[in-house]
């Protein structure tokens, strides 16, 4: 093996392995050991008697080598030869010489936890299908606000919730799109109490999005369980999907079929059945640059955008900032016990001429702040701090794009300089992404979860939060 190519592939973090046409171990790579294998001392040895409970007609290598067709993204459930349960997400190729066979290798990452913590969210998702409106008030449980654009959104409530038509909305983070489905939500159930089920498409693994959306059946993978998803889960309500532009294409297509027909598919299933859901989509950025940059399907933004709603950032409705205020004082006073009884002219106006890249949410953070200290009477102009790292982020990396990706530093080892290269490319990626890293993975042709590591592997968490910061600017 070439020896640089080699050190590329001992220091990633998938595992990797290598069997001949006999499928015996001719290579693995360290990371393998984090799956069960010592890399070491599996060369020589049959896949069988290193993965004793595997069978035959269940592996993708025997597959591989009779087929000679890859097998990309697979998700596996096995055991070790210590009897560890293991899931993984695995891509296996065939290795060809002069059109013939000669063996395979196979990519892997685990995604043990991931699979884990997937099966936990099922279950808090099911137990949040009867929603009881919370007694005590909070700062989320209205759409405030009496500028125009404000009030035509709140008059025309009556016409989002009067069918089944989905409804696209597009705002700037911490405009307030969730308090706007809770809106819907809450006028379209009346006396009836109905589902709302939320999830952020960004915060799913792209491999696990669509057992999640659909459900999945007994069997359909091994030791997998019948699992409601989340269209079942919203049935007769509102399946509400944040940063929809982070859906693969693949999936967009499903959903369309869903939209069309009002009918799902659980995954490893062979029969339909009928839901009736509202779906609520919406976005950060305008559902026509997602359409014209390819992040959504044609036929699926034209199926979507049946009801489009726009909410403008708090920087163009102003006049709204008096009544927000007002009402988080309200819900912090209940929940600090504190009797602050408002806001001072000076204070407002200088809430008034502040930019607030941040919106709604940077909004409340500011006055969260000032009432963890402030003990009663009114908020004056010197309690107010804004957020000085937001303002100045883009200071930090508004070069950024320009700096060229380079290795002139001499005397490095191979190992530092693939670091240095592939932490450049994530970072160039991910603010082109804005720090969506669902989509920096689709752009890098990376599995999400690889990603993820990456980013807490270089410690660019810092970097993503600035990036996010700065989207809107």
């Amino acid at each position: 093996m070439n020896e640089a190519f080699k050190a590329i592939i001992e220091n990633i973090d998938e595992g990797v392995i290598i069997v001949n046409d006999e499928l015996i171990f001719n290579y693995a790579n360290k990371a393998s050991n984090a799956f069960g294998l010592n890399y070491k001392k599996v060369i020589g040895k049959s896949i069988f008697d290193v993965f004793p409970y595997l069978k035959k007609e269940n592996s993708t290598m025997v597959q591989v080598l009779e087929t000679k067709q890859p097998i990309i993204d697979r998700r596996q459930t096995f055991y070790t030869y210590q009897g560890e349960r293991k899931t993984t997400i695995t891509s296996t190729y065939p290795i060809f010489s002069d059109e013939k066979v000669i063996g395979v290798f196979e990519l892997f990452r685990d995604i043990t936890t991931v699979e884990a913590l997937n099966n936990e969210l099922h279950n808090l998702q099911a137990e949040r299908q009867i929603r009881i409106p919370a007694k005590k008030y909070h700062p989320g449980s209205a759409f405030i606000g009496e500028s125009k654009a404000i009030r035509n959104i709140k008059s025309n409530l009556s016409v989002y919730t009067g069918s089944l038509s989905p409804i696209f909305i597009y705002g700037e983070t911490g405009t307030g799109k969730e308090v706007l489905v809770k809106a819907i939500h809450k006028k379209m159930q009346g006396e009836q109490k109905i589902p709302l089920i939320t999830q952020n498409c960004a915060a799913i693994p792209e491999n696990l999005l669509e057992s999640y959306l659909f459900g999945t059946t007994k069997g359909s993978y091994t030791d997998a369980l019948d699992r409601k998803g989340l269209f079942e889960l919203a049935n007769g309500g509102i399946l509400f999907l944040d940063e929809i532009n982070s859906l693969p294409l693949n999936l967009q297509a499903k959903l369309l079929r869903v939209l069309q027909d009002q009918r799902i598919r659980k995954v490893g299933d062979t029969r339909d059945f009928d839901v009736q859901v509202k779906l609520i989509v919406a976005s950060n950025r305008k559902p026509q640059e997602l359409l014209a940059e390819g992040f959504i399907r044609e036929d699926f933004y034209y199926r979507l955008n049946v009801l489009n709603i726009e909410i403008p950032p708090l920087r163009e409705r102003k006049e709204d900032i008096s009544l927000l205020v007002n009402q988080f004082i309200q819900h912090f006073n209940d929940l600090f016990s504190k009797q602050v009884t408002g806001i001072s002219s000076l204070a407002l106006k200088k809430l008034i001429d502040y930019d607030w890249p941040g919106n709604i949410r940077e909004l409340q953070n500011v006055i969260e702040r000032i009432m963890n200290t402030r003990q009663n009477g009114a908020i004056e102009a010197e309690d107010i701090e804004f957020d000085i790292f937001l303002n100045r982020a883009h200071l930090v990396h508004q070069n950024y794009s320009q700096q060229p990706i380079t290795c002139k530093q001499a005397k490095k080892s191979l190992k530092s300089v693939v670091e240095e290269i592939e932490t450049d490319y994530i970072k160039k990626e991910l603010q082109q992404t804005n720090g969506n890293i669902s989509q920096a993975a689709r752009n890098l042709d990376i599995p999400q979860q690889t990603l993820s590591n990456k980013v807490k592997k270089y410690g660019l968490e810092r970097f993503i939060l600035e990036v996010k910061l700065l989207k809107k600017e």
